[in-house]
């Protein structure tokens, strides 16, 4: 293993291409993309991948179905987190349209057991600045 710890694997797609970084020990710890990745059915595929070679899992960007993500494998010992900042930084699209987020108290998340799906409502006071372009 890398004597500094790599992560990657935001830029993977397949579960072949995160085994090949896997058995050629790229990577010191997997973050996929599970928007890129195919989705949660896929993503959670790759944990189980990660799980086996013993390489920890932090998936790439926060969000709802990334902590899913995380609390349901052994691999992810801690999920990335981006509180909502007045100042705009890039993830703002899941602050707009849904509500919901966790928000860490403390250094940790909660997620509600008594919510349907991944626990987010649609927002409707953002819904008339997004334009459907065809």
């Amino acid at each position: 293993m890398n004597i500094v710890p790599i992560s990657g694997g935001e830029h993977e797609f397949s579960l072949y291409g995160f085994k090949q970084l896997l058995d050629r020990k790229a990577v010191s710890v997997v973050q996929y993309d599970t928007n890129r990745v195919g989705g949660i059915t896929a993503a959670h595929k790759i944990n189980a991948l990660c799980e086996a070679y013993s390489v920890p899992v932090i998936p790439h960007a926060g969000q709802m179905h990334n902590y899913h993500l995380t609390m349901s494998t052994l691999a992810s010992p801690m999920a990335e987190y981006f509180p909502i900042f007045d100042v705009e930084v890039g993830n703002e699209l899941f602050w707009y349209i849904f509500d919901g987020e966790p928000v860490a108290d403390n250094g940790f998340l909660q997620l509600r057991d008594d919510v349907p799906g991944l626990g987010l409502t649609l927002k409707t006071e953002y819904l008339d600045q997004f334009h459907i372009i065809e």
